[in-house]
């Protein structure tokens, strides 16, 4: 993300309230497909935002929480539980009846499973490890897409924001993979190469409200090579280079073939993308190329960029 040319926030509100039931902006949004520029329906999805704030704050068990929402579900699809209700409120009569010596006209109030998880917490002292947010995420974002599932009816879209925030880059990996493994369609927000995905083709970077990364940067790569590369050698050297510096592309940073800089690419397609994606993306860089160890017309086609920059 750019945070100082695109509000990505103000994006992901527009994608979260087009797919809503109520209040839905489709009648000014439209929402298609980059690949095949077909329109997405708003009936397709059902989409919430989350961020690490607010997976913690389902531990409070709030009224509009999820999980309470999921223990109010799990409660009335147990066909025993409402067995345990009704005894606990002919239990609630017999001590009324027991400790009103005086006959007053009391009667209890009707106890319920709204607050019965009233009187529940969570007690973290019993085991050490819930101290540690990663612990936190990894116990509860689960259950929070089972039940968000089941009120969306299996059309979950879950957009959530900077899911790296008070975690260490081991834990981020940890949480990606916990993110992998729910099977859901999800829009990350983030500014931490742990969380890009691994395909070009499911990366996005806005800039000036642009998409940078399309199948038509691929294909002008492809078109302008100075040299004869395949479009799969294009596409792999794009992924690696987004991977590996995409953190790094708005910073000016140096770019060199053969000494220790921000940005080190050795081969000439990994020189030619990665250069291309820079300018492509309108960001300055430094080139400390050494030419001899290029092909002619690759340190030809780099001359152009020396003189640029």
């Amino acid at each position: 993300y750019n945070e100082y040319e695109t509000i990505e926030e103000d994006l992901l509100n527009v994608i979260n309230q087009y797919f809503k039931k109520r209040n839905s902006n489709k009648s000014n949004v439209t929402i298609a497909e980059m690949l095949n520029q077909e329109e997405i329906s708003p009936l397709s999805y059902e989409s919430i935002i989350i961020d690490n704030r607010a997976i913690d704050n389902e531990f409070l068990l709030s009224s509009n929480s999820i999980i309470n929402k999921k223990l109010q579900r799990d409660f009335y699809e147990n066909i025993e539980s409402n067995s345990y209700i009704e005894s606990i409120n002919v239990l609630f009569e017999d001590l009324l009846n027991l400790i009103n010596k005086a006959e007053l006209p009391l009667k209890s109030k009707t106890f319920d499973i709204k607050q019965f998880i009233k009187l529940l917490s969570f007690e973290y002292s019993l085991n050490e490890d819930y101290s540690k947010l990663i612990v936190r995420i990894e116990q509860i974002l689960p259950l929070l897409v089972e039940e968000l599932n089941k009120q969306y009816g299996g059309k979950l879209l879950l957009i959530y924001l900077y899911p790296e925030a008070n975690l260490s880059p081991k834990e981020q990996i940890r949480l990606k993979e916990l993110i992998i493994s729910l099977g859901i369609d999800i829009i990350v927000l983030t500014g931490s190469l742990h969380f890009l995905a691994k395909d070009w083709k499911y990366n996005n970077y806005i800039r000036c409200d642009n998409q940078k990364i399309s199948s038509e940067l691929v294909d002008n790569l492809l078109w302008n090579a100075p040299l004869n590369f395949e479009r799969s050698e294009i596409e792999q050297s794009l992924n690696q280079f987004i991977l590996a510096y995409q953190d790094k592309i708005e910073i000016k940073p140096i770019i060199s073939n053969y000494q220790i800089a921000q940005i080190m690419l050795f081969s000439s397609i990994d020189l030619y993308v990665g250069v291309s994606y820079m300018q492509h993306c309108n960001h300055e860089f430094i080139l400390n190329i050494d030419e001899t160890k290029l092909p002619l017309s690759m340190a030809k086609y780099l001359e152009q960029f020396v003189k640029e920059n």
